[in-house]
């Protein structure tokens, strides 16, 4: 059976298993070519190189490989442009030593912008000689290997970790960037890509003297003064770093992150009071500036242990707990501990999915104001619990519009979740189909009002449950239904509650439950009755609030313990194997806070916690949801934008024009009138929710792709074979096979440039090829507009030849055979 390529995003970590793999990769080379299969020899010598591209002895298992017939790239296999990283490397390793350096910097660059991890820079760094240097154009060396290392480098963070395998290609552009610096001083870029590459590599005093002498040379460079800023607060010398931060401000005001990191490096060097003061500067200028807020308590906190922003960082915990930054923080005052300081919100993946619709529309309603109801459909693999849909209506009332999420299943999980888990006094929720219904018709205010009140306060168990009792005694037995109402009505929140929705109405859910728990007593009163129907309904976000008042009543009133441990005990066995059951992790960190266990039980319950975390992303899979603005689905909208484009691309075309006014009026989209700009054919809300969501606009982008390729006539069958081989999940072998069974085939073929795309300017293969010959040349403004191209044009055309060459072998033979010709 054919082996398939290695993965260059999975490769072997552990330096023992990785020499293993590299010992059997030569073997099998070695074999391959002594039999004379040098294309099979080529993809294993090829795959030897992603583990080890820089050793001197599997680099000749290569070179001996390819170097044995009279046109070594015949041995690896092209698709125009969409090739697997390993055979992207190995061909750029051919052009260098075919000299065509040009190319091979191209198709490097390329291959380590897919995968950053592996070292393939120090190529680069060798082939760059200071002599050669100067017979490259400057628009080459930047788009094929400065902006690839300068990718690299941003995302790296500082200081790395010590196992970073992106290290070693830092450390290789280091020495290219310093050569290129040599032939090409006035390109600023150059000057602050080293500092940048330099202060991951923790190399602070070439660092700072590569950039106090890019300072220098462009003093009104904002991007230099803030590397010059940084080299400042790598070496510990805040006043100096302050100083770049000003001057990069009067650079360019509406820029305040230089002020931010000028601002740490106070903190770096322990003058906690004045970090905390340009802090709070940074916030009168913009008292919205991503993670301020916290880093000006966490400031003043390390400098006055004050306890006013002791509690601004515990609440910013709990506010946003999402925010690393913030978590890390208020961690430092006082570690998490769950369900006691910290109340964690749930992690259906429809809630949060709907917390970015909600997000976006939030976006969307500030920006285009909104009428009616929103209604969002989201497709999710199995049941999540039934108040997502109610805590989405909370976000749509929080925004002043009405929402409703309609949530499609495809696969119910076995127990049910839907079902009762056994017979209860009080019903929460029942299922019409899959749609789940509250069986309460409204909830109470004045319960609302008294559950809020604990809501917002900072989760402690000590404290919300003093009060929970208190807001119990305060309602009595007759207080009972009110209360349970407030579970699937909660309160809207004030516009000082800076909780979420999804996670407010969490916290609602976890207060009303603790204070049922304390009607009455145990044994004769309503607690027990309310927590059991909690518990005993379908499975929701109630059932794991039910746990938590279940735990605490049991550090109470430890003679309740095992009661309470049997019923979590079956519990877990009405856990689905599939699916995400919101009260699970509830259960198992509720029962593990018990204490006392026997070593056995311990053990099960901290392994439980831990497989729960490490495979949540597996849990469930939500589809990209369902919107409709302005009346038109997303697809809806890509067409109208594709279809405008094309007439406004036309020549002698304008927005006004009778063209766009028939679009617009087929797809019900009106002309907005823009001052100075002309007629605007657009959706605002559309565009918006672009702007703020950038998965969306990704998603708006190859949906884009997709459309125009199939108006090219490319299938989704051809499309998705180009997908294949660009994410290197092809089995090479089987496509070298494909590519020999094509060679015998266009041997005995009469149709050696056939007509792939009718009717379009590059409709025959040699059309495409005269472009990419005419790219080779370094014609490429020539190339394009022979046929009325230009890059932006292009882009769509070469994606639709790559999508026909990786769905037909044949076709790619008689490519390979033209481009060699």
């Amino acid at each position: 059976m054919a082996q398939e390529t290695l993965d260059p995003k999975d490769l072997p970590r552990g330096m023992a298993e990785r020499r293993k793999i590299a010992g059997e990769l030569k073997d099998k080379a070695t074999e391959a070519f002594q039999r004379g299969d040098l294309v099979t020899a080529t993809l294993f010598a090829s795959d030897l190189l992603m583990l080890y591209p820089n050793e001197r002895g599997y680099l000749d298992v290569f070179d001996e490989v390819v170097l044995s017939v009279p046109d070594p790239l015949s041995l690896l296999p092209v698709d125009a442009g969409a090739i697997h990283v390993a055979t992207a490397a190995g061909r750029a390793r051919v052009l260098m030593m075919q000299r065509r350096l040009p190319e091979a910097l191209e198709l490097l660059g390329e291959a380590v912008r897919v995968a950053p991890d592996l070292p393939y820079l120090h190529w680069v760094a060798r082939w760059l000689q200071p002599a050669i240097i100067p017979s490259l154009s400057w628009d080459l060396l930047f788009e094929s290997v400065v902006k690839t290392a300068l990718m690299v480098a941003v995302g790296v963070p500082v200081p790395p970790p010590e196992d970073d395998p992106r290290i070693a290609n830092l450390r290789a552009a280091a020495t290219f960037f310093g050569a290129l610096r040599q032939a090409h001083a006035g390109e600023s870029i150059l000057w602050y890509g080293e500092t940048l590459i330099r202060r991951r590599l923790g190399d602070i005093g070439e660092t700072l003297a590569v950039a106090e002498e890019a300072a220098r040379l462009f003093p009104t460079d904002w991007r230099i003064r803030t590397g010059l800023l940084n080299a400042y607060r790598d070496a510990e010398r805040p006043d100096d770093a302050l100083a770049q931060a000003r001057t990069a401000l009067e650079i360019n005001p509406s820029d305040l992150s230089p002020l931010h990191d000028a601002a740490w490096a106070f903190v770096d060097t322990v003058r906690n009071e004045e970090a905390a003061g340009l802090f709070s500067e940074l916030l009168e200028r913009d008292p919205e500036y991503p993670g301020a807020a916290a880093c000006k308590h966490y400031a003043r906190w390390l400098a006055y242990r004050s306890p006013e922003d002791e509690q601004a960082l515990l609440r910013l915990r709990e506010q946003n707990p999402w925010d690393e930054q913030a978590v890390r923080f208020a961690d430092e005052v006082e570690p998490s501990k769950p369900y006691v300081n910290v109340l964690p919100g749930p992690g259906d993946a429809t809630a949060t999915a709907a917390r970015h619709l909600a997000s976006e529309l939030a976006h969307v309603i500030k920006c285009c104001g909104i009428g009616g109801s929103v209604e969002i459909g989201l497709s999710s693999k199995h049941l999540d619990s039934p108040s997502v849909g109610i805590a989405f209506d909370l976000a749509m009332q929080r925004l002043g519009a009405k929402g409703a999420l309609r949530i499609e299943v495809e696969e119910v999980q076995t127990p049910d979740p839907r079902t009762d888990k056994a017979q209860l006094s009080t019903r929460v929720w029942s299922y019409d189909g899959n749609t789940p219904v509250r069986a309460y018709p409204a909830g109470d205010l004045r319960a609302q009002e008294a559950i809020a009140g604990i809501a917002r306060t900072l989760f402690r168990r000590e404290e919300w449950d003093v009060a929970a009792k208190g807001v119990a005694d305060s309602f009595g037995y007759e207080g009972y239904h009110a209360l349970m109402s407030v579970l699937t009505y909660p309160p809207l929140p004030r516009e000082d509650d800076e909780f979420d929705a999804f996670n407010w109405m969490w916290r609602c859910q976890v207060a009303t439950a603790v204070v049922l728990s304390h009607l009455g007593p145990w044994e004769t009163g309503s607690a027990r009755a309310a927590l059991y129907s909690m518990v005993y309904g379908p499975s929701d976000w109630v059932t794991g609030a039910a746990l938590v008042a279940f735990g605490w009543r049991v550090k109470d009133d430890p003679s309740i313990r095992g009661e309470v441990e049997a019923i979590f005990q079956w519990l877990r066995t009405q856990i689905p194997e599939k699916g995400y059951t919101a009260w699970e992790i509830v259960l198992a960190e509720i029962w593990r806070s018990l204490f006392g266990h026997p070593p056995q039980l311990e053990k099960e319950l901290d392994e439980w916690v831990e497989r729960y975390h490490a495979t949540l992303h597996e849990k469930n899979v939500v589809k990209p949801p369902e919107r409709k603005y302005g009346g038109l689905t997303l697809e809806e909208y890509v067409r109208f934008s594709v279809e405008r484009d094309k007439i406004l691309a036309a020549p002698g075309s304008a927005t006004d024009g009778p063209e766009i006014a028939e679009l617009c009026k087929r797809y019900g989209v009106p002309l907005h009138r823009a001052t100075g700009a002309g007629v605007r054919a657009f959706v605002p809300e559309w565009q918006e929710a672009l702007n703020a969501t950038p998965e969306l606009h990704e998603r708006f982008l190859e949906m884009k792709r997709t459309i125009e390729l199939e108006a090219l006539g490319v299938s989704k069958e051809e499309k998705a074979a180009l997908d294949q081989i660009t994410s290197g999940n092809m089995d090479m072998h089987l496509r070298m096979a494909q590519a020999q069974q094509a060679q015998r085939e266009v041997s005995a073929s009469d149709e050696p440039d056939p007509v792939v795309f009718p009717g379009q300017s590059v409709a025959k293969l040699s059309d495409y090829v005269g472009i990419l010959k005419g790219m080779q040349r370094g014609d490429m403004m020539g190339a394009l507009a022979h046929y009325g191209l230009d890059m932006m044009s292009y882009s769509t055309i070469a994606s639709a030849w790559g999508a026909k060459l990786a769905a037909d072998p044949t076709l790619t033979e008689k490519f390979t055979r033209m481009m060699n010709g």
